[in-house]
């Protein structure tokens, strides 16, 4: 059989910490969001989110036969 092309998407969850003085917790989260990501953080605790992972064929690219 042979090999198709596929662009795919792996998907990851991850998080970033802040501290932030607002009025309120949605105050908070709404001020956390406009500022920059920490890079080192967000790379350290990423983790697979499987189920959301997708696949799609690339249709019009030549099949690939490997042997």
């Amino acid at each position: 059989m042979k090999e198709k092309m596929y662009e795919v998407k792996i998907y990851y969850s991850g998080f970033c910490t802040y501290e932030v003085v607002a009025k309120d917790e949605n105050g908070a989260v709404e001020k956390a969001r406009k500022l920059p990501i920490n890079e080192g953080e967000i790379l350290s605790n990423l983790e697979n989110w499987k189920e959301a992972d997708e696949a799609f064929e690339i249709k019009g690219q030549i099949d690939v036969d490997r042997k």
